[in-house]
């Protein structure tokens, strides 16, 4: 850790210090001790680790462990330099008592309190889920930036992804506009993911952008991005590749193309409606057309204009299929449905949906399905695009 209190109880940031500084410090063996526990504290430093104060052995604070790696450390002490130059409270490495959780960053921005973490190890869902809640009970907004080595581009739209990214995406604070921000210390960029649509279990469709630390306003961090018109074309190429992949006799996907058989359709003929791009999965172990097309032949195709439906029934229908345990439809579903509104198909009213007359098409053929894939896409992402698009006046670059 940095911040550690002298005998004079003066907190000391040691990173602001010189490295002459630091050596005094450590040959005369000055007293520091840890803001939380109040317990002793030495400084540690070397060519392989960053100088960082660290507790004695046997000791029961929470903040006790190993040095911070270089990485890290730089990293937040930048971050923390660049929140420094705009008009707002800036503390490194704050302590929590009522929740037993420090900050790398803390921040007050008239009056709106935010923990800022540079998250650079890979840590569990559950532990990441506890930290947010911890900010939330004490009325902190959480924004998590991660290290760079977890930004992983395979094409010009898509990304890798992981259930360790996922929960950043899934319970994200910004919920309306869900976004993923990355840092790198050695060059000092920010790179941000924006429009954030999964589209397999390890496969993510984002627009990138990156911005030079010291060009970027802290506000602008949070700002909508201009959908790329390119989107509707990419994406219908993505799912080109889906429908005419050739599966093995294993996996979800080859289950899912036996039991649409079973039923009396074929995978590659769907309606465009089973793939919709959406910013939430139900679960990390479920690709998002999956449960889109099992909810499309038990409770959709069926459906005559005029006809309605609970919207309990269709998540009683989702939870036969997956378990509440490791699945939750609750905002996956809600958005699905009120894209099928935005696109005319069904009027959501209360507790209910209501079939339009718009029909659904489910194709005849893979070329058929090509074509209206196309055709769909680009009316559904204009609809969109319309929606983000404003203009922007921030220096940056795509890359």
């Amino acid at each position: 850790m940095q911040r550690a209190m002298n005998k004079k109880e003066e907190s000391i940031l040691l990173f602001q210090h010189s490295q002459k500084e630091i050596a005094e410090w450590k040959q005369e063996k000055d007293l520091f001790y840890c803001p939380a526990c109040k317990e002793r504290v030495i400084i540690r430093s070397g060519e392989r680790v960053a100088a960082h104060f660290a507790h004695l052995p046997h000791t029961e604070c929470l903040l006790s462990g190993g040095g911070e790696g270089p990485y890290h450390e730089k990293g937040k002490q930048q971050l923390f330099n660049w929140l420094n130059r705009f008009n707002m409270q800036v503390e490194l490495e704050v302590y929590f008592p009522e929740i037993c959780q420090r900050a790398d960053i803390f921040l007050n921005v008239g009056g709106k309190k935010i923990a800022v973490e540079f998250q650079c190890s890979k840590i569990s869902q559950e532990v990441i889920l506890s930290r947010m809640q911890g900010y939330k009970s004490l009325g902190i907004e959480s924004i998590w930036i991660l290290g760079a080595k977890y930004l992983k581009q395979k094409g010009a739209y898509t990304f890798r992804t992981n259930q360790f990214l996922d929960t950043f995406i899934r319970f994200s604070p910004q919920k309306k506009y869900p976004q993923l921000f990355f840092y790198d210390p050695f060059i000092s960029e920010i790179a941000v993911l924006h429009h954030l649509y999964p589209l397999q279990t390890s496969k993510l469709f984002a627009k990138q952008l990156v911005y030079p630390l010291h060009k970027l306003h802290f506000k602008h961090l949070f700002q909508k991005a201009k959908m790329p018109g390119s989107f509707a074309a990419v994406w219908a190429k993505e799912l080109y590749r889906q429908r005419t992949k050739v599966e093995g006799f294993y996996g979800e996907t080859f289950k899912l193309r036996r039991w649409l058989y079973e039923k009396g359709y074929i995978f590659q003929h769907l309606p465009s409606i089973c793939f919709l791009p959406l910013p939430y999965q139900a679960s990390t172990a479920v690709p998002y057309y999956k449960w889109q097309t099992e909810l499309y032949v038990c409770c959709i195709a069926d459906l005559k204009a005029g006809d309605r439906i609970d919207i309990a029934v269709l998540k009683n229908v989702l939870y036969s299929f997956y378990s509440k345990e490791n699945s939750d439809f609750s905002d996956a579903l809600g958005v699905y449905l009120s894209q099928l509104q935005q696109s005319g198909y069904i009027e959501i009213q209360s507790s209910t949906i209501l079939r339009t007359n718009q029909e659904i098409i489910y194709y005849s053929s893979q070329e058929q399905a090509f074509l209206g894939d196309q055709s769909f896409f680009k009316q559904f992402f204009t609809e969109k695009k319309a929606k983000y698009e404003h203009d922007y006046h921030l220096f940056r670059y795509t890359k």
